[in-house]
């Protein structure tokens, strides 16, 4: 048996030592949230892509409406053939006066509305006559008179 002599001093512990790295769970928060905040950035980012028809593989023409105007900017046709047309938004009713889209053919009379954040698919029947022919959005960033709300609707013989 040992015995401890009491000197009246206060016994000093040794101290453990205090860990300067956070707990491993720390840094698995962390990589959740960089990824989320990532994760939201690619989805605003390139949200017009998601849903977007593939024009090699659709049996319709894709033609997108938007506040920068038509994609593509020239829709081409046969003479006298229906061509079907699948025209596709994401702009909000807000921008849209009416809440709508319009692709209109003064020559060709065509006239179609396209809700915001929608798809359609139209048919339009080429005319008799190759040419190209002005087509227009009258119902967003200026309309008939802004140069990027036009596109041309190629009819080829």
């Amino acid at each position: 048996m040992s015995r401890r002599r009491d000197t009246g001093r206060p016994q000093r512990h040794r101290e453990e030592p205090i860990s300067e790295q956070p707990p491993l769970w720390r840094y698995g928060l962390a990589a959740v949230v960089v990824a989320g905040v990532l994760g939201i950035g690619v989805y605003f980012g390139f949200s017009d892509f998601f849903g977007r028809p593939d024009a090699a593989t659709a049996a319709v023409m894709p033609v997108r409406m938007s506040m920068a105007g038509f994609e593509p900017q020239v829709i081409t046709g046969k003479v006298g053939e229906a061509l079907e047309v699948e025209l596709w938004t994401t702009d909000a009713a807000v921008h849209l006066q009416g809440g709508v889209h319009t692709l209109i053919s003064d020559e060709l009379r065509v006239y179609v509305e396209l809700p915001a954040e929608s798809r359609r698919t139209v048919t339009l029947q080429m005319p008799a006559t190759p040419g190209e022919y002005d087509i227009y959005c009258d119902t967003c960033c200026g309309g008939k008179e802004s140069p990027t709300m036009h596109g041309t609707l190629l009819v080829e013989a």
